[in-house]
């Protein structure tokens, strides 16, 4: 007959009674028996099949009768009665051990079968001191040597207490230094792995990214030139989705100013539109804000590459001329003294109503347009022409146009110019683009 695996089955209560399991555990061990020991489960949920398994095949069942062991018993769902009534079912040798006389009794409540089983079987009396070693060989000799047979002892056991708690410390300690070195291989695995893995899943998702990227980029670029058809609009392949809104968003502003010949935008260049051509980050509760403390130098190279992005249009300023001409209606030829009307209050944003700063060029902030739907040209912020300004001084300078948020009302009237230093940057002072067919 196939020797069994287990000779014993040690079962105990957590509470107040690990530490004398494990220490019966390795006396017996040493001793030359197989013990199962559930040291290392958790004892919740469903009854345990592993340890089902180790009752049935143990002929031996030893409980460790620490004080108050059985309290819990009188419970149906309770680990420890579950193993003593199985043991109970199998027919099993049960061996109840008093660790130091601390047992303090059998509760009431407990099945008649557990009951009986426990009270009938001589309880062995275990010192955990000096005369431990003693204690467990009259055990073995009275309890397991009739059941089992004498087994072979190892070379080194302990006889006392503290031998036997220094040899499980060094194992604890052992063991914890194998569980921490397999732990750190396996995190060094687990991490090449995932590593690997998410190299590979990046890389393909990159490729994926620009894939559809690229499918998204020229369906969008198509539904542009296909929207703005009437500009002969022809759109850079290397465009971003970022630029691409952005000059989608500048020609869905634009109105016509003479058919077919020139258009100009409703609003001041906002500071997203400069950002969407030029690059960079920027904060987004300015984006619709006007563009403002640029440089004349400065805003001929964001032209510029706004029309390297495109063809079938091309972007400029206007010259002085071209904007008096939109500010005063175009072929409407409006006469009113400021760009929209005759109360410069219901137009403009100026000296006396601006609160010392600019506002938003969307629209919304309660100004009323000319008769083209044009914003904004009187007042908010002075708009740079490309139309050099006369003056006696040596100095390049550029006219500006409408004047700005800290401008008197006599200064933002549909005619008002001033001249400005080429290099020159304002607060006050931004841009508004035209666009020409080619």
């Amino acid at each position: 007959m196939a020797q069994k695996k287990y000779d014993i089955f040690i079962s105990y209560r957590r509470d107040g009674g690990a530490q004398y399991a494990r220490i019966l555990q390795l006396m017996l061990i040493q001793r030359g028996y197989s013990v199962f020991l559930d040291y290392d489960e958790l004892r919740d949920g469903n009854f345990n099949d592993k340890i089902r398994a180790a009752v049935i095949e143990a002929p031996v069942f030893m409980i460790v009768m620490s004080e108050n062991a059985l309290v819990r018993c009188v419970n149906e769902d309770d680990w420890v009665r579950e193993e003593i009534s199985l043991a109970i079912k199998e027919n099993k040798h049960i061996i109840p051990v008093n660790p130091d006389n601390k047992f303090n009794g059998v509760p009431d409540g407990l099945p008649e079968n557990i009951k009986t089983a426990l009270l009938q079987n001589q309880y062995s009396e275990v010192n955990f001191g000096q005369a431990l070693g003693v204690t467990v060989e009259m055990m073995i000799n009275d309890r397991l040597v009739p059941s089992l047979g004498k087994r072979d002892t190892q070379q080194h056991y302990d006889s006392s207490y503290d031998a036997a708690m220094e040899t499980l410390r060094k194992a604890d300690q052992h063991n914890k230094f194998i569980k921490h070195l397999g732990l750190t291989a396996a995190i060094v695995i687990i991490l090449l792995v995932f590593a690997t893995c998410s190299y590979l899943l990046l890389n393909q998702r990159q490729k994926d990214s620009r894939a559809e990227n690229k499918e998204l980029l020229a369906s969008k670029r198509a539904e542009l030139e296909k929207q703005y058809s009437s500009y002969n609009l022809y759109l850079d392949k290397n465009l971003s989705l970022q630029q691409m809104q952005t000059i989608e968003d500048i020609l869905e502003k634009m109105v016509v100013v003479k058919p077919d010949a020139l258009w100009m935008s409703q609003f001041e260049c906002t500071v997203d539109q400069w950002y969407g051509i030029m690059g960079g980050g920027y904060d987004q509760s300015m984006s619709g804000m006007p563009m403002t403390n640029v440089s004349y130098g400065e805003i001929c190279f964001y032209i510029i590459k706004l029309n390297r992005l495109l063809n079938g249009v091309e972007f400029s300023l206007p010259s002085a001329e071209e904007w008096e001409y939109a500010a005063h209606g175009g072929a409407y030829h409006e006469t009113t003294l400021y760009v929209g009307g005759d109360d410069v209050d219901k137009v403009a944003w100026y000296k006396d109503n601006s609160g010392n700063r600019a506002h938003r060029s969307d629209g919304q902030q309660g100004k009323l347009p000319n008769i083209l739907d044009l914003y904004d040209m009187s007042g908010n912020v002075g708009e740079f022409c490309n139309t050099a300004f006369v003056s006696d001084t040596s100095n390049t300078l550029y006219t500006v146009c409408g004047g700005g948020f800290r401008s008197d009302a006599s200064e933002v009237t549909a005619s008002s110019k001033v001249g400005i230093d080429v290099n020159a940057k304002d607060d006050a002072v931004g841009f508004r683009l035209i666009a020409i067919k080619k």
